[in-house]
């Protein structure tokens, strides 16, 4: 897949929202477009697939030029070979499973791709459910059936428009192994957009993040969200670790992640396995600094850490403060009180302490 490549410099304007993007990015694996309701997402997306056409602009997929308003090419969707999934599913109601995925594998019969129909069916556990009728299914199942019809279409680009918004929190639990591994076992370039930060965390290997209509930021996931989106739908701000698991403690039932320098120990996690490389996620209100390393602590996770930055609020008690821990960087909202008290200063040599931490990956 490293021929595959997007260039998107498209404007589209509406009554009172506007997309303006000028980006050129790679495709391998999976690319996570990432943002708040409203950030102009899934009309990217549209407008990657041909469902919607820029005012101005100009799509290149690999060297196939999709759009050009300056020379007026627009090719349709039908054409470009990039397959959709909507967080609704859209399956015939008229046909069952097993029908509406022959409708797909029928009509790409001839392309040349190595997906196949009994690997497609296996990959989504869908033997089970392939009699029954769509409308007897459950939101995860039916999206798993729209998902696997989609990919029986041939795509060369496979893009996921938010398609676990729809699912409450079991079902997203119950359809997330299916996409793990989706990009590499289906040697597919996936685009997958969502405003939810563990899942973009847990599937995308690089993240776009999208504001206001406006790019702001592309690059490894990890690194993306921490300096550009890490913060929850509740306004809290938190830290992105990727680690890897270096023992578990079945008597406390405790995970041990080790992370630049140090190490995060964390309730135990029974699906990970030594050395599996992982994302962990930190808090900002899960944080205190200390200046000295302290003792005698119910508070375990204690790291090495020197002060990068300080984003302090004019209105607010409280200021984020930006924790280098060798090479890994954490944040912690600190009240300004005790910044003042404790005469904390950028570059500092000080202690983190983690309260908490959870698997995000």
């Amino acid at each position: 897949m490293s021929d595959n490549r997007i260039d998107i410099n498209a404007k589209i304007a509406f009554t009172d929202f506007d997309i303006d993007i000028s980006e050129s990015f790679p495709l391998d694996g999976c690319t996570a477009i990432f943002g708040p309701s409203g950030a102009g997402k899934s009309t990217l997306i549209r407008l990657i697939a041909g469902l919607s056409r820029p005012d101005k602009g100009r799509i290149v997929w690999r060297d196939d030029i999709w759009c050009d308003t300056q020379t007026n090419i627009f090719i349709p969707p039908h054409q470009r070979g990039a397959g959709v999934v909507f967080q609704d599913g859209r399956l015939f109601p008229h046909l069952s499973v097993e029908k509406n995925l022959h409708y797909a594998d029928k009509r790409s019969a001839g392309d040349a791709s190595q997906i196949r129909f009994d690997n497609v069916v296996s990959a989504f556990d869908l033997s089970s459910l392939l009699s029954r009728d769509p409308r007897a299914l459950s939101g995860g199942e039916r999206q798993r059936v729209a998902i696997a019809r989609t990919l029986l279409s041939r795509p060369k680009l496979l893009l996921l428009d938010e398609p676990l918004s729809a699912l409450d929190r079991n079902r997203k639990a119950e359809i997330l192994p299916y996409l793990d591994d989706i990009s590499e076992r289906f040697d597919l370039p996936v685009i997958y957009v969502s405003h939810n930060i563990a899942e973009i965390t847990r599937l995308a290997d690089r993240t776009l993040i999208l504001r206001d209509g406006r790019a702001r930021a592309i690059g490894a996931t990890a690194e993306v969200l921490n300096e550009y989106g890490a913060v929850t739908e509740s306004d809290e701000k938190f830290a992105l670790l990727q680690g890897v698991v270096s023992a578990h403690d079945a008597a406390y039932q405790l995970t041990t992640v080790a992370i630049g320098g140090g190490e995060i120990s964390m309730p135990m996690n029974k699906k990970q396995s030594i050395g599996d490389k992982v994302v962990i996620r930190v808090g900002a209100r899960d944080v205190a600094i200390s200046k000295t390393c302290p003792d005698a602590i119910s508070i375990r996770n204690v790291l090495p850490a020197t002060i990068a930055k300080f984003e302090c609020g004019a209105n607010s008690p409280f200021s984020i403060v930006t924790l280098d821990c060798s090479g890994s960087q954490i944040s912690a909202q600190v009240t300004r009180a005790a910044i003042n008290d404790l005469g904390l200063d950028i570059g500092q040599s000080v202690f983190a302490l983690v309260k908490s931490a959870s698997f995000d990956a």
